[in-house]
């Protein structure tokens, strides 16, 4: 299987934090990626690492895909600033959204926990490499999405090999449940998706969350179709 991994490094979350504070203030481009740069600087002494970090930061925070359009990213920065205290959830979301393989890591963790909140690394390696192949670089992007999850406080390591889930985050704002809706939506590369769909996917274990059809009147972007006993999401 062919695949872009494109997530290539770890990440913290003062650094995912800031960049998108920039973003909110109007900085892109040139501009923004000098600002990760000196940001960067302190924690680095390889310059390739910290170019594919920036690299990396910028583009969760400000390169756009064709299939998500501006308002959808510009949304995330503002939200994220009104609702500071829950910025993991729009760097999940934008995370998501942007990075096909960061989502089928966090949707095989969330399998794995479904029933347990705790997972052996050798069953997360398995099932990705089964998916992605057994190569090094899809392992070590592996370690790297995880070694994320672990410095936002998403996962704890009590013992080696082991991973364990921690309290989930409440998300109950209309606004914000809209706008992970929307982001579910990119994530799939789709125009519409179904609504019992999207609160069945495994991605949302580190949020304590229920998608309902009233919250979608809070996205503009968003159009709600009934069909059968379901509602389908259209952006």
């Amino acid at each position: 299987m062919k695949v872009s991994i494109g997530f290539n490094r770890h990440l913290e979350s003062n650094w995912l934090a800031q960049t998108a504070s920039w973003v909110a203030s109007g900085i892109e481009g040139k501009e923004l990626k000098d600002k990760i740069d000196t940001l960067l600087t302190p924690d680095f002494t390889s310059q390739v690492a910290k170019d594919k970090t920036r690299n990396l930061l910028f583009g969760i925070w400000s390169k756009l895909p064709k299939h998500i359009p501006n308002d959808f990213q510009r949304d995330a920065a503002n939200l994220l600033m009104e609702y500071s205290e829950l910025n993991l959830v729009f760097h999940w979301g934008m995370m998501l959204s942007k990075y096909p393989f960061f989502k089928s890591v966090v949707e095989q963790i969330g399998r794995l926990t479904k029933l347990n909140d705790s997972f052996l690394y050798s069953q997360l390696e398995q099932r990705i490499t089964e998916n992605y192949g057994d190569t090094s670089t899809i392992k070590r992007s592996m370690q790297f999405v995880v070694r994320t999850l672990m410095n936002l406080e998403l996962l704890a390591n009590p013992k080696q090999g082991i991973y364990q889930l921690r309290k989930p985050i409440q998300v109950n704002n209309p606004s914000i449940k809209a706008w992970l809706v929307e982001a579910s939506v990119y994530s799939e590369q789709v125009t519409s998706r179904s609504l019992t769909a999207i609160n069945d996917e495994n991605v949302w274990f580190p949020f304590d969350l229920y998608f309902d059809e009233n919250d979608l009147s809070q996205n503009g972007r968003l159009e709600a179709h009934h069909q059968a006993a379901d509602v389908i999401v259209f952006v």
